[in-house]
C-alpha cells in the first residue's frame, strides 16, 4: 500500500473509532478512551484491527442489557457497516490513482519496479477526497 492508500484506511479506522466512542456508555470514560485500531497494510492480508484493552470492556452494555450481550459485539459491525461502502469507494479510487501514476511513469521510460518504488515514496499528485469528506457528505457528520 502506498502512503496515500494507508492514509485512506487510517481515516476510515478513525471514523470507526469515533462512531464506537460516541455510542459507548460512560461512567468514568476510561473504557471509552481505550478504543484503538491497528492497520495491517500487508498485501493480501490488509486489515483494520479494532480493540479495547480495558479489562472490563467485554462486559460493557447499555442499561437494561446484560454482560452476556456485550455492546462491542454489535457496535463494531454496525460501525463497519455504515462506512464500509465509502471506504471501498475511496480505497479503490486511491489504488486507481496510484496505478495511473505508475503507468504514466512507465510511459516516460521508467521500469515498472522503479515506477512502483516512486509511487510508494511519493503519492500521486492531484486533489484527493478524504474518507472524512466522503463520510460527511453521506452521513452529515
Amino acid at each position: 500500500m502506498t502512503p496515500t492508500e494507508q492514509g485512506e484506511l487510517a481515516r476510515f479506522a478513525d471514523r470507526m473509532i469515533e462512531y464506537i466512542k460516541d455510542r459507548w456508555p460512560v461512567d468514568t470514560g476510561t473504557s471509552r478512551d481505550r478504543w484503538q485500531y491497528f492497520l495491517n497494510p500487508t498485501p493480501g492480508e490488509m486489515a483494520v484491527i479494532v480493540e479495547n484493552e480495558m479489562f472490563y470492556a467485554d462486559y460493557v452494555h447499555y442499561a437494561g442489557g446484560s454482560a452476556e450481550d456485550p455492546l462491542w459485539k454489535t457496535l463494531i459491525p454496525e460501525a463497519f457497516g455504515i462506512i464500509s461502502a465509502a471506504l471501498m469507494s475511496a480505497a479503490l479510487a486511491a489504488v486507481d490513482r496510484t496505478e495511473r501514476a505508475i503507468e504514466r511513469q512507465r510511459r516516460a521510460g521508467q521500469s515498472r519496479r522503479d515506477a512502483t518504488r516512486a509511487a510508494l515514496r511519493e503519492p500521486p499528485g492531484g486533489e484527493t477526497r478524504s474518507l472524512e469528506d466522503i463520510f460527511g457528505e453521506l452521513f452529515g457528520v
